[in-house]
């Protein structure tokens, strides 16, 4: 594998998490909902406001992927009442966790997820855990092919759509 790096996003950095967020969000799953639902989910999930806010919690923390220096993809994780769910102590969420379409099949996705499983382990928790769709297939089988285990599922929302989350964790 070239250079990795996965560096911290500030808030001076909003508008590329804006820019890298909407193109491999659009990249993921634009083909499989329906226009107008998601359209209305890319201007709430990634409306400058709702950023800013996620960005200043302390709980939460936005990381930008660079291979060979060009950003590539980004992830973020969430600690304490920042999680979507469970919100325990000795757990971290991996809320986000993208790449970049034409980088994806090169190794850099399981290069993100250890990182996070180190830096949970020197932050004292227990268990990783992400919410992943039901219907992404390739996505559960990655998860899965890293250890992760389904253990519930919850609703996720892409404009007016209710579709289904499956649960995932990786006990560390």
């Amino acid at each position: 594998m070239n250079s990795v790096e996965l560096l911290s996003i500030d808030i001076g950095e909003i508008q590329d998490l804006k820019r890298i967020g909407v193109q491999t969000f659009t990249e993921s799953f634009a083909h499989v909902n329906n226009p107008e639902d998601f359209i209305t989910y890319l201007e709430e999930a990634f409306h400058m406001n709702t950023l800013r806010r996620e960005l200043l919690n302390p709980e939460s923390r936005f990381f930008f992927l660079y291979e060979d220096g060009m950003r590539v993809g980004y992830a973020k994780i969430n600690t304490g009442a920042a999680q979507s769910e469970l919100q325990e102590a000795e757990g971290m969420e991996i809320e986000r966790i993208y790449v970049l379409k034409a980088r994806q099949g090169k190794g850099l996705g399981a290069w993100m997820l250890k990182r996070f499983q180190a830096m949970a382990r020197e932050e004292g928790k227990s268990y990783l855990w992400l919410g992943v769709w039901e219907e992404n297939h390739a996505a559960i089988r990655f998860y899965k092919q890293h250890g992760f285990i389904t253990f519930d599922k919850h609703p996720y929302y892409v404009g007016s759509d209710r579709q289904m989350d499956w649960m995932m964790r990786l006990e560390l």
